[in-house]
């Protein structure tokens, strides 16, 4: 029988998880991720300003650890096989970070990434997103 797979909606500020079950047709949320510090002023990030000239520097070094910490808890659910893959959607910019936070395992497991926002959308329009164009099998 398929293992179920996750479908991640994440943006720099949050990452919400569901668990896909194909077989029994049934999603739940499995894990809600906050990351406050996307939110924070850049001055709040960093405790010297003159050791980050620019701006854009410390919330992304913010955003690749968020996205590094996401990718972390995917890999954790795939070497202790609660999913089979997985499925990703997040806004352009993130998306990327998201894609360099993998390793080969990950890479593999991936089955589809969407380069959309889909964060505060409902599960049933999320996984719309993802089926209506097609389910790598």
């Amino acid at each position: 029988m398929p293992m179920p797979d996750w479908i991640v909606v994440a943006d720099a500020a949050k990452a919400v998880v569901y668990r896909q079950d194909w077989v029994e047709n049934v999603g739940e949320e499995v894990m809600d991720l906050a990351h406050p510090e996307a939110r924070l002023k850049t001055s709040e990030l960093t405790t010297d300003v003159s050791a980050i000239p620019e701006k854009t520097d410390a919330s992304h070094t913010e955003n690749q650890r968020f996205a590094r910490d996401i990718m972390a808890r995917v890999r954790h659910a795939l070497d202790h096989n609660e999913i089979g893959g997985f499925y990703l959607a997040a806004p352009p910019q993130f998306l990327g970070l998201l894609r360099e936070a993998m390793d080969d395992r990950l890479r593999k497991a991936l089955n589809r990434d969407i380069d959309k926002n889909l964060s505060g959308v409902p599960y049933k329009e999320v996984l719309a997103a993802f089926t209506n164009s097609g389910r790598k099998d």
